[in-house]
């Protein structure tokens, strides 16, 4: 998964819904804006949901729903 997607899905104005699906099957869905973290270069996102925050690594993915 290139990064420079991965920032217009972060950075895109107003931030619409989007989920990741992982090479392990995990899946992680970031309904809004505060869902979303991530380092300048965008090599990680960091997902926080309810009670979990998690580290995803941008070559992990290897699909993209958008909402």
């Amino acid at each position: 998964m290139k990064t420079a997607e991965i920032k217009d899905l972060v950075e895109r104005r107003p931030f619409r819904p989007f989920a990741v699906r992982l090479t392990n099957g995990a899946q992680y869905s970031f309904k809004d804006a505060r869902d979303v973290g991530a380092p300048k270069d965008y090599r990680l996102l960091i997902y926080f949901g309810r009670s979990e925050a998690v580290r995803i690594d941008t070559d992990s993915i290897v699909e993209i729903f958008e909402r």
